[in-house]
């Protein structure tokens, strides 16, 4: 039994590790994913900064679209990485189980997401006058975290699933945001608050009850849709 979890372990680690030194040794997402997040945050201290009272509302706006569409860039680029270079087939040649696959490329893909998050974050403070106590940080990147992890453990089985169509950036996130609007709502609400200087564990329970449900899903399906 515990054979059975170290290997299972180790599958998941090793898809980590090689999804995140191709990303670090080509930084075309991370490139891409950071400067779009700096135009937002840049676009949004302009057109709506002197339009609102409360640059909170600005900044949790910026913080969140940036956030989505890193979610999407990087689940889609991900995705076409493996259909390009076949790397998904040669996984699927290894005997382990499908499920290790999955779970390693959600936990890239958090990786990365968060840290693109964490970088808007800074945008925000730096250009919006965004106010973030510093005792609240580590409860907002763990709400980042949360937030990320939901938002892939959907994304990379809808991006698999859409990586061979002809218009995959087109339905990747028609499929893909609708899923996982509870996730990005609850986000909202816990930036908002945190910002405001309260918190509510109900949002905190939401978040954490649908991570469960897309993870668990995406760990039951994933080995029929590669199989499929």
């Amino acid at each position: 039994m515990s054979d059975g979890i170290a290997g299972y372990g180790r599958v998941v680690l090793e898809v980590t590790r090689k999804d995140l030194l191709i990303e670090l040794r080509s930084k075309h997402v991370l490139n891409t994913a950071v400067v779009f997040a700096l135009l937002v945050v840049v676009i949004f201290a302009f057109s709506f900064a002197r339009s609102f009272t409360d640059v909170g509302v600005v900044g949790s706006g910026a913080l969140w679209i940036a956030f989505v569409f890193a979610g999407t860039f990087g689940v889609s680029q991900s995705a076409a990485t493996e259909v390009e270079y076949a790397g998904l087939d040669g996984l699927l040649l290894v005997p382990v189980d499908r499920s290790a696959i999955y779970v390693g490329k959600v936990v890239s893909n958090t990786v990365f997401t968060t840290g693109v998050a964490f970088v808007t974050l800074c945008c925000t403070v730096v250009f919006l006058g965004f106010s973030v106590a510093l005792e609240t940080v580590p409860v907002l990147l763990v709400v980042f975290l949360l937030a990320a992890f939901g938002f892939t453990s959907t994304g990379v089985l809808i991006a698999t699933i859409t990586a061979r169509a002809r218009l995959r950036e087109l339905l990747l996130p028609l499929l893909l945001v609708p899923l996982v609007v509870p996730v990005l709502l609850a986000g909202v609400e816990l930036t908002r608050m945190l910002t405001e200087g309260h918190l509510s564990w109900q949002w905190f329970q939401l978040l954490l009850v649908y991570d469960g449900l897309l993870f668990l899903t995406g760990v039951a399906t994933f080995e029929y849709v590669v199989e499929g």
